[in-house]
């Protein structure tokens, strides 16, 4: 037996970093440091990826952009090749 719930609206990361912090000390109060992974940049023009520093590619010159991950508008999580929000309907890539 299974479940098609869908959990992407309850990942807030403050709720989150409270959950693990009680569950590591066992007790409220305490406030773990959560290390965040840094999303490496993509270039506009061809796509190739790049280091977290570069602001240029080496390729074609293009500018490097950090890929949208969640909705400006709802928070909600995106995959990488939707053009709306599946949650709000806003528009989020071209």
């Amino acid at each position: 037996m299974g479940s098609c719930i869908d959990l992407r609206n309850l990942q807030d990361g403050n709720a989150i970093a409270d959950a693990y912090s009680l569950l590591v000390s066992g007790k409220k109060g305490y406030k773990a440091v959560i290390e965040r992974k840094k999303i490496p940049p993509k270039c506009s023009k061809c796509g190739r990826g790049g280091d977290v520093d570069q602001k240029f590619c080496p390729q074609c010159g293009g500018e490097m952009k950090i890929p949208l991950t969640n909705c400006p508008g709802c928070q909600a999580s995106l995959g990488d090749t939707e053009k709306f929000c599946t949650n709000c309907g806003k528009k989020v890539r071209e």
